[in-house]
């Protein structure tokens, strides 16, 4: 038998023999869940009207007066008997993730470079206190006095709780100097994710496109999440790798993508040195990033296209790209949401 089930005003379906956790599931929306049998407390909901059978704790739970209070329940054990009403509080559709702020243990932060760190950070093991992100999205971390600062996160999400930061130190920067001084001296930091639409979901993204990913600096970061993401999730698809930077010893962590490009045949890497110096000793490419992309390519149909930079290189990327076809929608990039693209004189 079917009924009618009611979700914070959603009008959804499920049948007697399934469980609210499961028909909500059923029709692409997610709520908090662990342990699937009642233990844990954490898939509690309300009952604002009609009769629940729940299976653990086992109980009949009857709310038909609009002037009783609330019953809870457990979504993962409770099934209807009758059309009911409920409310869930962290209820999301697909893709919609909780944004949570949490307090991190902080493992290690370790030099890369000359002014670059990698910060590895782990989340705490409750239940209830666990967090989704998708590839390619960005946390905030919080210094005691409240202040925060944006990074990309540069593990993906098959790393569990285990978070990895790539942060340049600016030395001119009062944040900057007083955020590192906290990550290389205490063991704990506040951090909020997961943020950001910027980001390439391997179950969503099409097995045809060819994934183009474009970062400045730090950005890399951004692109290792992806990466490693699609690696883990067998993607096939062609993964460009461009990462753009002035200097040759700005390239943290080149041995990374050269590791991938050997071991996958997918991927190439594509490095690319805007400003060398005479002391760089470089022998690779020298261009801007935009310009290096829209040499290697002759259209821009099939492709998905994430970039990591300042706005001044997403949008010139983007122009680029636009000259051979490419459109806007086919871009991810965190710089369309907080710097809006200039209008066109």
């Amino acid at each position: 038998m079917r009924y009618d089930l009611v979700v914070n005003n959603l009008q959804l379906a499920i049948s007697e023999d399934e469980t609210i956790l499961q028909a909500i599931q059923r029709q692409g929306y997610t709520m908090p869940s662990s342990c699937l049998n009642g233990v844990c407390r954490i898939c509690q909901y309300q009952l604002l009207d009609g009769v629940i059978q729940q299976s653990y704790p086992q109980r009949k739970i009857v709310k038909k007066c609009q002037s009783d209070k609330p019953m809870n329940g457990f979504a993962c054990t409770s099934r209807p008997r009758s059309n009911i009403r409920i409310v869930i509080d962290e209820l999301k559709c697909s893709g919609e993730l909780a944004v949570k702020k949490l307090n991190c243990s902080i493992q290690s932060v370790e030099k890369l470079n000359h002014d670059v760190y990698q910060v590895k950070l782990q989340l705490p093991a409750t239940a209830s206190q666990s967090v989704s992100y998708h590839a390619g999205q960005y946390l905030d971390l919080f210094l005691p006095n409240g202040k925060s600062a944006s990074f990309s996160i540069g593990s993906a999400p098959e790393a569990g709780r285990d978070l990895e930061l790539h942060i340049r130190h600016n030395p001119h920067s009062e944040l900057s100097s007083a955020l590192l001084k906290h990550l290389q001296n205490e063991q704990q930091i506040d951090v909020e994710l997961a943020k950001g639409e910027a980001f390439i979901d391997a179950n969503k993204l099409d097995s045809q496109s060819i994934v183009i990913l474009a970062a400045a600096s730090t950005g890399f970061s951004q692109v290792k999440s992806v990466v490693e993401h699609l690696l883990a999730q067998g993607a096939k698809n062609q993964i460009h790798i461009y990462w753009g930077v002035r200097v040759a010893s700005d390239l943290y962590w080149s041995l990374l993508p050269e590791q991938w490009a050997a071991e996958h045949a997918q991927i190439t890497y594509h490095p690319v040195i805007s400003d060398p110096t005479e002391a760089c000793e470089w022998t690779g490419r020298i261009d801007l990033l935009p310009a290096a992309v829209l040499q290697d390519f002759e259209q821009f149909s099939d492709v998905t296209m994430l970039a990591s930079g300042s706005p001044a290189m997403v949008y010139a990327l983007l122009g680029a790209c636009e000259s051979k076809g490419m459109l806007e929608s086919q871009l991810l990039s965190d710089v369309l949401a907080y710097a809006p693209r200039p209008a066109k004189a």
